[in-house]
């Protein structure tokens, strides 16, 4: 996430090195606050994170003040100023807004949300991270609830599209662009046939 539009618009002005010891930080406590739940995905290979992705259920509860407190995410404005913190709460309530008004576009429906999916770049290409996720896709058809996800780099936008995701809503910000992409549940074959037994 380095380079992505979104972070580097967040960090503002610093340098690359802050701007790393920042996400590495902040994804820390991410991955943290989601631990004892079955969020956080992860694929390992000889050892080495290969890839990972968190996959927020409906039921899933939201992060609490606890939540923060527990991992230390309050620490932020002290260990990397107010102005970053600023932008990151600002950031955060406008994709929420986004995501709110996406879903009632679709009557409310309960969705599954795919956050911070990423592949080492040794290993993109290979199609470790299209397997991985289309196990975690397939529980949110068992399911029968779209997933929702929002990404800031077009070249994603045609890689969620090869795994049924559409653009259902776009966001322009001062650097960057935001696509929304929603992907319905696909049924099972079984579940749709509704012809005679004999």
């Amino acid at each position: 996430f380095e380079n992505s539009p979104a972070y580097v618009s967040l960090c503002g002005n610093c340098d690359r090195s802050w701007r790393l010891r920042f996400l590495q930080w902040f994804f820390e406590r991410n991955f943290e606050i989601r631990a004892n739940s079955q969020v956080n995905r992860a694929v390992f290979r000889d050892g080495q994170l290969v890839a990972f992705f968190m996959f927020v259920t409906p039921n899933t509860p939201d992060v609490g003040l606890l939540d923060m407190l527990r991992v230390g995410l309050l620490q932020a404005p002290f260990l990397f100023g107010i102005g970053v913190v600023k932008r990151l709460i600002s950031l955060k309530a406008e994709y929420e807004k986004v995501e709110r008004e996406v879903i009632a576009s679709y009557y409310n429906t309960p969705v599954y949300r795919l956050e911070r999916m990423i592949v080492h770049p040794n290993e993109q290409g290979m199609g470790i991270g299209t397997h991985a996720l289309e196990l975690a896709l397939k529980e949110a058809d068992s399911a029968g609830f779209p997933v929702l996800l929002s990404t800031q780099e077009e070249r994603n936008v045609r890689f969620y599209n090869r795994l049924g995701f559409e653009v259902v809503r776009e966001d322009s910000y001062d650097t960057y662009t935001s696509w929304s992409m929603l992907r319905q549940p696909k049924q099972n074959k079984a579940e749709t046939y509704h012809g005679s037994d004999s």
